[in-house]
């Protein structure tokens, strides 16, 4: 029997932080705008607040949800972990209104703080939506509804067209924590043993102290000029791309522990996105994304990194553009199309 294909028509998503998390950003905000625009397809973007003018949207959409419910629709909890009045209600929502309910979860919060509340989403919502394949597996035990929704890059156009006249080696991202151990173990010992001329672009460095290492670590490579902008507006998105697009290759190091085997795999989707080839460790979720010599390459260890590098360095720019083209190319993996077909998969509860 042949299953009905069920469409969208309206989103009610309830996210659990504002537009400063990269995940409401890039996992609510952004899709939402593309599926109104291409998709036809309206929503209800709550994020919680105490301001009055929130509170209002919030009780709009709530209301709507609970009592009014607009036809063909989902109701999303975004990664909702909280035990205040907000995640409160929204627990109550779903027992009343369950029908297509999905729980979205893109981070291994569940190490991070209490779980009870997002077990009680995962358990409760009818559906769940999870942004790794170690997400899924981790929530499958409350719920075999599930489907695995990567973290989509919004395409704004903007590619790589060669490379620059110094080769430019960047990362984006929070200079912190496994992040932040994972360039200084693999990558800078590698950087060190360069010999060309190139720069280093690291955007996401917000203490002065790290600043103030990142040059420390270099001051004796005379070939290697620092770049380090500051002050980043992470919610201008064409500004962000602008910057990437400047890479010639981007890093994406990941280290073997759940919490980074559990993320989406962001920084390596928004180098291809542009058109940048990249080096990233062979782990999840980066693995699902590079195709070893074809869009960049694994590297597990810091000679892996320096060889890549020095390879990258000599290649031409035939060969270059290739893997830049390929790169690119990559993005029907992990595009607004590729999430909005997901979220019409979990809606047919497939």
């Amino acid at each position: 029997m042949k299953l009905e294909n069920k469409k969208i028509d309206f989103i009610y998503w309830f996210a659990y932080y504002n537009l400063d998390s990269p995940s409401v950003r890039y996992r609510a905000k952004y899709p939402l705008d593309f599926f109104k625009k291409y998709k036809s397809v309206e929503s209800y973007f709550i994020v919680p607040s105490y301001r009055p003018r929130e509170i209002y949207l919030f009780l709009k959409a709530y209301l709507s949800a609970l009592f009014f419910r607009k036809r063909n629709s989902l109701i999303v909890i975004q990664r909702v972990q909280s035990h205040f009045i907000y995640s409160t209600l929204l627990k109550l929502l779903i027992r009343i209104k369950n029908q297509d309910t999905v729980y979205d979860l893109d981070d291994a919060d569940y190490l991070a703080v209490n779980p009870k509340t997002i077990h009680f989403f995962a358990k409760h919502c009818e559906k769940l939506s999870a942004g790794s394949k170690q997400i899924e597996k981790y929530l499958s035990q409350f719920n075999n509804q599930i489907v695995h929704t990567t973290s989509p890059i919004v395409d704004l156009e903007i590619v790589k067209k060669n490379r620059n006249a110094i080769f430019t080696i960047g990362w984006i991202g929070g200079f912190g924590g496994e992040h932040k151990d994972s360039l200084i173990e693999l990558v800078f010992p590698a950087l060190k043993e360069l010999t060309f001329q190139l720069k280093l672009m690291v955007i996401g460095v917000l203490k002065i102290d790290d600043v103030e290492f990142i040059e420390n670590y270099f001051q004796d490579n005379l070939n290697i000029e620092i770049e380090i902008p500051l002050e980043i507006d992470w919610n201008d998105e064409a500004d962000i791309q602008k910057r990437i697009v400047l890479f010639d290759v981007g890093l994406a190091t990941l280290t073997n522990s759940e919490m980074q085997l559990s993320k989406s795999g962001i920084k390596a989707k928004q180098y291809m996105n542009n058109g940048v080839p990249v080096l990233s460790t062979n782990l999840p979720e980066n693995n699902t994304v590079l195709v070893d010599g074809v869009n960049g390459f694994f590297c597990d260890t810091t000679r892996d990194f320096k060889e890549r590098l020095n390879q990258f360095y000599k290649m031409t720019d035939t060969d270059y553009l290739q893997f830049s083209e390929n790169a690119r190319k990559s993005i029907v993996n992990f595009d607004h199309n590729k999430y909005f077909a997901d979220f019409e998969k979990i809606k047919n509860g497939i």
